[in-house]
């Protein structure tokens, strides 16, 4: 299971690649469709599988993504399901982002230099990786509840 979704257009494949490589090297486990999918793979369930999968979805809102049916039904589906959504816009306002996708604070990186851009995706890696250490932390106490009343029961 990846900790992150990328959700983005083949226009802005690039900067999906980016940010790909800035969150790996954060240490995180993130889908790409155009790097994570291996030839042969039937691309639309390997895609659904990891977006259910996957508790974070990162939204690279550019126009073109806004315009993506395919985006507009990862969206879609983050939404309804209620994954943790961050868009990221940099062509555009974020007040311009389609339907729902517009009710969540979006990372504005409109004229952000690079070293700007990855200073927040390392912001936004560490709070993937607080959350994702938050839930094994709860899974632990979980386990360690269970054995106890295991071994309260002999």
């Amino acid at each position: 299971m990846a900790d992150v979704f990328i959700s983005y257009s083949d226009e802005d494949e690039e900067f999906a690649k980016f940010m790909y490589k800035h969150l790996t090297d954060e240490g995180l486990s993130v889908f790409m469709a155009s790097i994570s999918l291996a030839p042969g793979q039937k691309w639309g369930q390997e895609i659904l599988q990891n977006l259910k999968s996957s508790p974070w979805v990162l939204f690279l809102a550019s126009k073109a993504a806004c315009k993506s049916p395919f985006v507009q039904q990862e969206i879609g589906a983050t939404i309804i399901t209620e994954k943790r959504l961050v868009p990221i816009v940099w062509d555009m306002d974020p007040s311009d982002l389609p339907g729902w996708a517009n009710q969540v604070q979006a990372l504005n990186l409109r004229g952000a230099s690079v070293d700007e851009v990855r200073h927040q995706i390392s912001k936004i890696a560490d709070r993937i990786k607080a959350d994702k250490n938050k839930g094994y932390l709860i899974a632990g106490l979980l386990i360690a509840g269970l054995l106890i009343f295991l071994g309260s029961r002999e």
